[in-house]
């Protein structure tokens, strides 16, 4: 997917007949005939190049370069667009409309062009220069045989302290481009590596984006917002976590040091929350932050959506319920804004020493509900375990392929003479355990898949007296109930042709279940 087509899918559902990008300018809509700008950060030159990147050929490139204005062409879920591309005082300006057909003769109509010259502004920039005229635009990464070239390594950066030189400057520009295009993307992580390609995780992939990162452009990213003991830190332990901000874009970092020198894995830290009909999930998820106290649990491999889910709900209990909700995350993903709740968020590591001691601290900060980024340590699980028996609602992730193997895990992690107290304690407070699964869906997409297991008085018995291996059939048989099999969730998305017959199967934990449920 082309990167401009996230904006024309705003377009799309804005109902607008037209984009306008340019140089530190907020992104506008037209629509009828007036100028709409979108609620966004204003995009950087290296943006606007970004997007138009994927708009024109070397030809047309180069009649760029030579003339500073050029047309484009470009087609995105059936509709064309025309448009032109212009530099002005060393900014880009594109602009792009919907082709409208003239009646009788087929041919496209004449694409109305922004009125508005490009401003002569001075660009804005977070702790680098402005760039020159015309910067090296940030490409998708070519055949995976030019990945493989030898990079020329520079000399090691040793100490972060020394200020960086004009051409690292301008090289992490680019890597600013980048983290901005991913973020636009919607990518859940950015890894940038000394001598590499810039890697961007989407839809739970990793792909290259944008040319080698040198080891100074990587430094001279983080110049300006590590202090003092935050160097220390990096030169002494090898790493260390920071934050980054890029107007208004913000990402978690941690940054270290490896083989080949410095390295940063990056994630975005998002402002809004998904809905549940955003991610493709029922609105009867909602009951799950319905109960007055118990232990709601959201299992899966790495990278399946558990947090993205769990935040969702919390927004969901935002905007509709008068609550207090506590959330210990490591790191925080999403800010939310308290709205009719009151929401508090903690992180590991920089407000709370651990998930455990967070959880025996906010049992005095008077929560509705506690959200826990995960149950890591029999500590932590304890902990949990008794804020949901003194009246809290807690919400928490565990890496587990199913609720019977989820609790099996949480008593597992416990010594023998401990698991009969322990499955005591969850039978009594265990309200559900949704496993969710991401099924591709097109390189850049993937659908929700999940089972979700509701604690019944058979399921809560079956806990109690170690009969873990029956909880999968009360799930097949509980549909009354609303407990849905993995399955079942595979053929409603088969059925509603969402994804294909072949990747429900390779998602299927028993794929003859699947083909009897379509």
């Amino acid at each position: 997917m082309a990167a401009i087509d996230s904006l024309l899918k705003i377009l799309d559902a804005q109902k607008a007949d037209g984009l306008v990008l340019a140089s530190e300018r907020v992104p506008s809509l037209k629509r009828a005939g007036a100028d709409v700008p979108l609620s966004m950060p204003k995009v950087s030159h290296e943006m606007v190049a970004m997007f138009f990147e994927d708009l024109v050929t070397p030809e047309q490139r180069s009649e760029l370069d030579a003339r500073k204005s050029v047309k484009v062409e470009h087609t995105f879920e059936g509709q064309r667009f025309s448009g032109e591309i212009k530099v002005d005082g060393g900014r880009y300006h594109l602009s792009l409309a919907k082709a409208r057909v003239a009646a009788g003769t087929g041919a496209a109509r004449p694409v109305p062009q922004d009125s508005h010259p490009v401003p002569d502004l001075p660009p804005v920039r977070a702790a680098a220069p402005p760039p020159p005229a015309r910067p090296t635009p940030v490409r998708a990464a070519a055949a995976p045989a030019a990945a493989a070239a030898p990079v020329v390594q520079e000399p090691v950066v040793e100490d972060m302290s020394e200020e960086p030189d004009e051409e690292a400057l301008r090289a992490a520009d680019e890597l600013r481009g980048v983290l901005q295009r991913a973020h636009w993307e919607g990518a859940a992580d950015v890894i940038f590596s000394a001598g590499l390609a810039p890697r961007v995780r989407t839809a739970g992939d990793l792909r290259e984006l944008g040319t080698p990162a040198s080891e100074a452009a990587i430094a001279a990213l983080f110049a300006s917002v590590l202090g003092p003991e935050q160097r220390a830190r990096l030169r002494g332990a090898g790493s260390v976590d920071t934050a980054l901000d890029l107007g208004g874009l913000r990402f978690r970092a941690n940054l270290f040091r490896q083989q080949r020198g410095l390295s940063a894995a990056l994630r975005p830290v998002r402002d809004k929350a998904p809905t549940l009909a955003e991610l493709g999930l029922p609105d009867d998820f909602t009951a799950l932050v319905g109960y007055p106290a118990g232990l709601v649990l959201f299992t899966g491999p790495t990278g399946s959506g558990k947090s993205t889910t769990l935040a969702a709900l919390v927004e969901h209990v935002n905007r509709t319920a008068a609550k207090h909700v506590v959330t210990l995350e490591d790191p925080i993903e999403h800010v939310f804004t308290s709205k009719k709740s009151l929401i508090h968020q903690r992180e590991v590591g920089r407000d709370v020493a651990s998930f455990a001691e967070g959880l025996r601290a906010s049992l005095r900060e008077a929560p509705d509900i506690i959200l826990l980024g995960e149950m890591r340590d029999p500590e932590t699980i304890s902990a949990a375990l008794t804020a949901a028996e003194t009246g809290h609602l807690v919400l928490s992730t565990l890496h587990a392929a199913g609720a019977a193997m989820a609790v099996d895990r949480i008593i597992d992690g416990f010594s023998g003479h401990q698991q009969t107290q322990v499955r005591l304690q969850l039978a009594g407070t265990l309200k559900a355990i949704v496993t969710q699964v991401l099924v591709p869906v097109s390189r850049n997409e993937r659908a929700v898949a999940f089972e979700k297991m509701l604690v019944t008085a058979a399921v809560a018995a079956q806990i109690r007296e170690g009969r873990g291996h029956q909880i999968a059939t009360a799930i097949q048989t509980g549909r009354a109930d609303g407990m849905v099999s993995l399955e079942q969730s595979l053929a409603a998305l088969v059925r509603a042709r969402k994804v294909s017959l072949e990747a429900a199967m390779s998602a299927a934990q028993d794929p003859e279940a699947l083909r009897r449920s379509l």
